[in-house]
């Protein structure tokens, strides 16, 4: 069963563009991580939220400490505090049902 992890941040001076956010997405998490998908998204000019699903809770714990050492590591380079937290196993995703239907 595929596994999701949401978070929220807030980010003291103001988030990244969108090309900047993209840049980082490509240089730091692009062929670092075993999860099937990484989408950010603003809410506002201080805050942006995540979502990450991996194909299992397996994986994902098995990524818990790369995730905790690259949340301290853009914490302490950007200022950038994780407000929010939440995990569990995907109970429906579209795409999957596209795919079996």
């Amino acid at each position: 069963m595929k596994y999701a992890i949401y978070t929220k941040w807030h980010w003291p001076t103001g988030i990244l563009s969108a090309e900047e956010m993209q840049t980082h997405m490509g240089e730091k998490v692009k062929g670092n991580t075993i999860a099937e998908d990484v989408i950010w998204w603003k809410i506002d000019e201080n805050h942006h939220q995540s979502v990450i699903i991996y194909p299992s809770e397996e994986s994902a714990k098995a990524e818990l400490e790369q995730r905790v050492a690259k949340r301290a590591n853009d914490s302490e380079e950007s200022g950038i505090i994780l407000l929010e937290e939440h995990m569990g196993p995907v109970m429906s995703q579209l795409s999957m049902l596209k795919l079996a239907y």
